[in-house]
Formats: structure tokens, sequence, C-alpha cells
């Protein structure tokens, strides 16, 4: 069982927590070491409707394309695939492991975490990201990791005092978020 949060917990400037649990299973499980595991994944057999376990390719107990765990290390980055808008969060000690419908990212440790995360989620950004892949048609909006790394990004340091000063307002950002979820007074939240 590895800790994982669902997609409504990605929301800009939004406090987070891992909120679920995956059993995350691959070629070198031991499915025979987790029997309540087993005991659950065997009880939803029948539902599993991949090809390649049919064929018996591989174990209906299995990911069908599980991902290096490693990638999920924090400090990362987690974003959801199916949205309009680029929301990110920054998990920065928790690992938690996602599913398909997110993708994960880091970003070089010369750039400031929380002031590429300010810059991810602006209006600009999003621009540069809508005109970049204007000529996607989808039915379904989708945000991809790769289509963001191809976008012109500041080069700035993250020991540049611009960048450490947007890095403080994206914290503040997360911060008064935190307080607005729990003020029920109308004027109060106006305020905030």
């Amino acid at each position: 069982l590895r800790p994982s949060l669902s997609g409504t917990q990605i929301k800009r400037y939004r406090p987070w927590s891992c909120d679920q649990l995956i059993l995350y299973t691959n070629s070198l499980t031991e499915i025979t070491r987790f029997p309540n595991a087993a005991k659950y994944l065997k009880s939803h057999k029948d539902m599993n409707t991949c090809k390649e376990v049919q064929q018996g390719k591989h174990s209906y107990w299995r990911l069908h394309r599980p991902r290096d765990p490693e990638i999920f290390s924090s400090p990362k980055f987690v974003g959801l695939t199916t949205s309009k808008t680029i929301e990110v969060i920054y998990d920065e000690h928790k690992s938690a492991f996602v599913t398909d419908a997110m993708y994960v990212f880091r970003v070089l440790p010369e750039y400031n975490p929380w002031a590429c995360m300010a810059i991810l989620q602006s209006r600009v950004f999003l621009f540069l990201y809508h005109v970049a892949n204007q000529g996607e048609s989808r039915v379904i909006p989708q945000v991809k990791a790769s289509k963001l790394e191809t976008l012109p990004f500041p080069t700035i340091a993250s020991t540049n005092p611009k960048m450490n000063t947007l890095a403080q307002f994206a914290k503040s950002m997360l911060e008064l978020n935190k307080k607005l979820a729990g003020i029920k007074n109308p004027d109060e939240k106006t305020r905030i």
C-alpha cells in the first residue's frame, strides 16, 4: 500500500493531503506475502478487462504498466492531466504515488520550486500553453508535462531576490487558502 491523493486534491494554492492508498504491484511483487491485498484483488479479478491479462502475459493482480517507484519520491510536482488549466501541487515530503490521470515532474536544483509553482500557475504561462497547443482539438482537455517542458521559462537563479519574493508570494497564497478553508464569516473571507 502506498500513500496517494485523489485528483480533487490538486487545486491552485490549496492545501492537500494523501487521502487514499494505492495497491502498487509489479512483476517482482510476491503477492502471497500480502494475503489481504491478494484476497481483495482476487475478489475483483473478473472486473479486469486487460487483454494482456486475458492472454496470460501478466498476472491479474499486477499493475498494467507500473512506473519506477523512484519517480514518486519527493520533492516533486504533481499535476492533473484532465484539466483546462495548469494546476499543480508541490509534494515536498510525502512521496505520494499517483495514478495515470496525473503527471509528475521535478525542477532542476538551481530553481526555487515555490517560484516555479507561481510561474506555472500564472495566467501568462497558461496563455503560452494554450497558444503553443492551440492546434489540438480534444474533447477532453489535457495538460501534459512533456508540453509544459517546451515552453519558455525564466532562467533566473533561485538566489535572485525576485525569485525569493515570488516564492514567498506562492507560500503566502497557500497559507491564505488554508485559513480561508476554515472561515465561515463572509466578511472575514472577503478580507482574506
